[in-house]
């Protein structure tokens, strides 16, 4: 691959990290005791910003809910997660404290809503009219589904000065941004997926029931967890066994040989990082905070830790003699429930303890002689604005890539706040089309000459039949094939309606 923007993009990523730390460094008690002036000064302000911001946690409607619990009778590792995580973390670190720095950012975003109702606030309203969501332009004037986003710099008269101007910004970002990429050398995935819980391939009438779905539909593929806060297959692995976690849910040789029956695709769910009960378990293995050298809590995992190195090594040795398709690694990141000052890490060098678990499972697939494939589950926000959101999350797709064959950004419309990201007057297509074709073409932008690993999850649940029409075409008007469907659920019939209406680009077959 010819292109790597890698020089100019991780000192971008240095200076923007410097000034997220600067904002993000406040003492809580110092915050605490101007709210406590600010209580007595002005009573009832302090009371209506008080409920304004309960209410901008809170989604307008049930269809832009994202999960924030695991639906009855499911895991805590077998729900979705989604980039409603990385946006409202971003904005409680940053822009909650100081929106001048990225001011095109935080007013996107972070929309501010009154203590009424949903609405934006009128000046707030005024000021998103002048602006694309985040720092991303898209030329209105010219866009159809075939042609590439492109990026502009534009100023704004908002805010006050900052050591990283909003226009140096948008310019960096331009630089490292290949333009009108087109993929010659390698097809796009084709597979389309449903993903399963361990307790739906683990229940035969379930499994059985979903295969012949399958079969009956355009679908290929599914994707099933195989290692979550246990090991839900009969590993031989000594560390996980020591550790009390092997707890086989299903026999893994015959639901690969069932899928091969049945001509599918298998995909294998992998966590990587939120790892309760090995964080629990050897303490040594949790992200610990760079200053004090004490964990930060007892749920992630720093996944370049020797220990979790080893542990899963084991498992994954097990996984990929068994013949699977492909590994998915998902919680391959970071958490955002800790401040950036907490953990102490840059993007780049939560980056570095990711690659190195990357590479150890390439390693071990060519260790192995198999042609297994290696995939990660990626934030959709990363497409939108690379720079900022890489910070928290260490997801660094474009040095990632060469170590893996599928990335799967998680384009779940749902999770991007309502009114910031779409406006049907101005953008193509519905809300559903435009958010996953716009994800897309930022992540093409970003991976150049590798966007033929692109297939992306879209959003399963809370949708109908022409919802799921929607995002496919999407995926297919972004030059792609592939696509698996999230529904912690696993509830797929609107995906088969709206498959058996449609028909694949000649390309993809």
């Amino acid at each position: 691959m010819s292109y790597r923007p890698e020089n100019t993009i991780h000192t971008y990523r240095s200076e923007v990290h410097g000034q997220l730390l600067l904002r993000s460094a406040t003492p809580k008690r110092q915050l605490a005791e101007h709210a406590l002036i600010f209580s007595l000064i002005t009573p009832l302000v302090a009371i209506g910003t008080f409920f304004a911001l309960q209410q901008r946690d809170i989604p307008p409607n049930p269809s832009e809910t994202y999960r924030a619990a695991a639906p009855e009778g499911y895991s805590e590792d077998e729900r979705d997660i989604d980039d409603t995580e990385v946006t409202e973390f971003i904005c409680n670190e940053l822009c909650a404290k100081d929106s001048s720095t990225f001011t095109q950012f935080c007013l996107e975003a972070c929309p501010i809503k009154d203590g009424k109702d949903t609405q934006i606030e009128p000046q707030i309203e005024i000021e998103r009219e002048k602006i694309e969501p985040e720092t991303m332009q898209v030329k209105q004037t010219s866009i159809t589904p075939q042609e590439s986003i492109t990026v502009e710099t534009k100023t704004t008269d908002i805010g006050a000065a900052t050591p990283v101007p909003e226009e140096e910004i948008h310019s960096m970002y331009r630089d490292f941004a290949p333009r009108n990429v087109e993929i010659t050398e390698r097809q796009p995935h084709n597979q389309i997926g449903i993903y399963l819980t361990s307790t739906s391939v683990g229940r035969e009438s379930r499994f059985e029931r979903a295969l012949s779905n399958l079969d009956t539909s355009k679908a290929n593929a599914f994707v099933f967890d195989v290692k979550g806060s246990r090991v839900y297959f009969d590993s031989n692995a000594p560390l996980a066994h020591e550790l009390g976690l092997v707890k086989p849910t299903y026999d893994l040789p015959i639901v690969i040989q069932e899928a091969k029956n049945h001509g599918l695709y298998t995909i294998a769910r992998f966590i990587v990082a939120k790892d309760p009960p090995l964080a629990s378990r050897r303490p040594e293995t949790q992200i610990q905070n760079i200053y004090t050298d004490k964990g930060i809590g007892s749920t992630w995992v720093n996944p370049g830790h020797e220990t979790v190195i080893t542990y899963n090594q084991e498992v994954l040795r097990d996984l990929i003699a068994s013949g699977i398709d492909e590994i998915n690694f998902d919680y391959i990141r970071y958490p955002t429930e800790y401040s950036l000052q907490a953990i102490g890490l840059s993007g780049e060098e939560k980056a570095d303890r990711i690659e190195k678990f990357l590479r150890m499972a390439r390693e071990m697939v060519e260790e192995l002689g198999s042609d297994t494939k290696i995939g990660i589950s990626t934030y959709a926000i990363l497409g939108w604005n690379f720079p900022i959101n890489f910070e928290p999350l260490g997801q660094d797709i474009v040095r990632f890539s060469p170590l893996v064959d599928v990335i799967s950004p998680m384009a779940y419309p749902a999770t991007f706040s309502v009114g910031g990201y779409y406006n049907p007057a101005k953008h193509p297509g519905s809300r559903m089309y435009y958010l996953v074709y716009r994800t897309l073409q930022g992540y093409k932008e970003l991976l150049g000459e590798d966007s033929w690993k692109l297939r992306p999850w879209i959003q399963g649940y809370y949708v109908n039949a022409q919802n799921m029409s929607d995002q496919a075409h999407a995926v297919y008007d972004s030059g792609l094939c592939g696509f698996t469907v999230w529904s912690a659920q696993n509830t797929y019939q609107d995906l088969y309606k709206a498959l058996g209406n449609m028909e694949m680009p000649p390309s993809c077959t």
